[in-house]
């Protein structure tokens, strides 16, 4: 198999294998290194700064909820002539009254709103986190990439020098004609190896420039090495107590979950009446009149029906998508054991000399018919 099919094949499974060392930056071109990239992404990033934005939502109406008094007072005045007896009075009045909760809802509204500034919270976490992971496999790819490019590269210089050495051969009546097409099909294949290599790098480039929120012209330049990021063995049933405890995305839906119960039970007392305590002057017939005020509104009618039932549905709809969350989770945890398992195996196959030996072949090849090099002559290896 020629060097295009075998030792290229085996980058794509180690891409997201990257251990970065930083290199200074050359003229006007940006050279970023792997966390040069994650803090640029981190910063940039609209979907994170949106994410901010929402706890910042969540924290405000968070603040509102925690008021110990929700509802403002209301002040009314009254003004206006008395008639009695061909004379004329001025008569006035005024009334302050307040709504005061009493059935517990102020608490349960404060409970769904720090449930909700929670989830939003884990939300944001969950966005960069998910940044990071993205950030890492496309700068990668990059690298990945960029390595496939100069292996095509490498790879085309060698097919046409095996070309070269095939065709002088054959002008000397050592290699027949089916040898020469072998050799033109192999530098072909070879070349268009190479031109699918650049569009690959390409195509990666650009989606980390995304990724950055860099503009598509701007020259970037990525400084790393691919290398397998040392993991210590660890039994898929830890990995999977961790990402129960830890991922953020499990976070945010017990929390969603958590705020819908407390919504259910602020939609329950929502029935209870709220008094309205109050205070009231008025002056009637020169007499001054202080009279303290009580008001109730009778749930007689409209017994939050309609609320009531959209917060049953929500818990449930909670509680079902938590319960789909912790399932995948299972499953995203065996996938990526295996992945990074099979990553690994293939990392160590590489490196193992495939494509040392793939070199040596291609120069055999080359040099085949027109005298082996000194090197190999004297038995050293080249």
């Amino acid at each position: 198999m020629p060097l295009s099919d075998r030792g290229l094949a085996f980058w794509p499974t180690v891409m997201g294998l990257v251990l970065c060392v930083a290199v200074p930056a050359r003229g006007q071109e940006r050279t970023v290194t792997l966390d040069e990239a994650v803090r640029l992404a981190l910063e940039n990033n609209p979907e994170v700064r949106s994410a901010q934005a929402e706890v910042g939502s969540a924290e405000a109406r968070l603040s509102e909820a925690s008021l110990l008094l929700r509802n403002n007072p209301e002040l009314e005045g009254a003004l206006g002539p008395r008639q009695r007896g061909g004379t004329s009075t001025l008569e006035y009045g005024l009334s302050l009254t307040q709504p005061v909760e009493i059935g517990g809802q102020r608490g349960a509204r404060r409970d769904e709103a720090q449930a909700l500034r929670s989830a939003a919270g884990a939300r944001l976490e969950l966005r960069r986190v998910q940044l990071v992971a993205q950030v890492r496999e496309a700068f990668g790819r990059g690298l990945a990439t960029l390595a496939q490019v100069q292996l095509a590269t490498e790879a085309t210089e060698l097919a046409e020098q095996a070309l070269q050495a095939a065709e002088e051969r054959y002008r000397t009546g050592d290699a027949s004609l089916i040898e020469v097409n072998t050799a033109r099909v192999e530098a072909g294949r070879a070349r268009r190896e190479r031109l699918a290599a650049q569009t690959r790098h390409q195509v990666a480039m650009g989606a980390l420039k995304l990724l950055l929120a860099l503009e598509v012209s701007e020259p970037l330049t990525l400084r790393g090495t691919l290398e397998p990021t040392e993991v210590r063995p660890t039994a898929e049933e830890a990995w999977l107590s961790r990402a129960r405890n830890n991922r953020a995305d499990l976070l945010a839906a017990r929390e969603e979950l958590r705020a819908a119960e407390a919504a259910q039970r602020l939609a329950a007392r929502a029935v209870i009446p709220t008094p309205r305590l109050g205070a009231s002057y008025s002056r009637e017939e020169n007499a001054h009149i202080v009279q303290g005020t009580l008001g109730l509104s009778l749930p007689l009618f409209n017994r939050n029906q309609a609320e009531r039932g959209a917060t049953r549905a929500r818990v449930t709809q909670a509680q079902l998508a938590l319960e789909a969350l912790e399932r995948r989770i299972a499953q995203e945890v065996q996938l990526a054991t295996a992945r990074h398992r099979a990553a690994r195996e293939a990392w160590e196959a590489f490196t193992g000399g495939v494509l040392q030996a793939a070199r040596e072949n291609a120069e055999l090849e080359r040099v085949v018919g027109g005298g082996l090099p000194t090197s190999i002559e004297k038995g050293v290896e080249p």
